[in-house]
């Protein structure tokens, strides 16, 4: 994730009532920056340790994570904050 990706991040966080607003624009921004295969998925194989993109993988999928929380009230981290991986979250 580059610098700038910052600036594009949705300005609402999520609640209990603007859920599809908040998808929709996260959803178009990770997916824009090219992390939406966090989201869905796409890339767990190089969750072993083991592999030798795996540092790659977990810095990337750390920044989606804080992303991600850092777009939801404070109210609803309780639902996140345990997750180890963006598609959990």
């Amino acid at each position: 994730m580059d610098r700038g990706m910052v600036g594009g991040l949705p300005t609402e966080k999520l609640d209990k009532s603007n859920y599809v607003t908040w998808e929709y624009k996260m959803h178009q921004y990770l997916l824009g920056h090219g992390y939406w295969t966090y989201i869905h998925g796409e890339n767990e194989v190089l969750v072993e340790p083991a592999h030798k993109d795996f540092l790659a993988w977990e810095q990337a999928a750390s920044r989606v994570l804080y992303y991600l929380a850092s777009y939801v009230h404070d109210q609803m981290l309780g639902y996140i904050h345990k997750d180890k991986m963006p598609k959990e979250t």
